[in-house]
């Protein structure tokens, strides 16, 4: 069976960026990846609640994170990550058919599992530099009351574009690189065949 529980957060990946003047590599800082996080996160978390609150309404708010995802999201990237070696064997339309499902299933998960963070806080606690232009950014989402704290480990990478997200540690779990299993699994007990996935994930979205 195909568990695609945490797919969700590559939507979050994609969803914690707003607009920002992108900067080269080399002036990001450990500091800046800190801080990128901290205001761009809550900035999502915020705007759930506004829509909880009813001071936003469902239609902006899936037209904004869709325009974070269109902006900010490195969707090729992330798509060469996740099919991992399959890649090489796919022919273009096959990826770019890939490449939209994937980002229209990450959207319509995230939004509805988003809503859990809603009311809460994020805390950036610290960071590590694994080298030039790559941190790992580590925070808590404070529940304020309303369950158990969450400590959740950001890796930030900046280039030409400025800083993304690009993957995200939650209890434990690397969220894109269990993508990757999960979905290059399910390719290869289709021999290969890129449309599996393409179709496993269209199959949710329509749950």
């Amino acid at each position: 069976m195909f568990h695609l529980t945490h797919i969700a957060m590559t939507g979050l990946l994609a969803a914690f960026a707003l607009v920002f003047t992108p900067a080269s590599a080399d002036a990001q800082s450990a500091d800046e990846a800190e801080a990128f996080v901290q205001r761009e996160a809550q900035e999502v978390i915020d705007a759930l609640q506004a829509f909880q609150d009813g001071e936003l309404d469902a239609e902006t708010l899936k037209r904004n994170f869709r325009e974070r995802v269109d902006i900010l999201a490195d969707v090729p990237r992330i798509t060469n990550f996740v099919l991992g070696r399959y890649r090489r064997g796919a022919d273009e339309a096959q990826l770019d058919e890939f490449r939209t499902v994937f980002r229209e299933f990450a959207i319509n998960t995230y939004e509805r599992e988003l809503g859990n963070y809603a009311g809460q806080t994020l805390e950036v606690t610290g960071s590590v530099t694994r080298g030039s232009g790559d941190f790992i950014v580590r925070s808590t989402v404070r529940a304020n009351g309303s369950g158990e704290d969450v400590p959740v480990n950001w890796r930030v990478m900046s280039g030409d574009d400025g800083l993304k997200v690009v993957d995200a540690e939650v209890l434990g779990v690397w969220l894109a690189q269990t993508q990757r299993e999960q979905i290059t699994g399910i390719i290869g007990n289709a021999g290969g065949d890129v449309s599996a996935a393409t179709s496993a994930l269209r199959d949710r979205i329509e749950e």
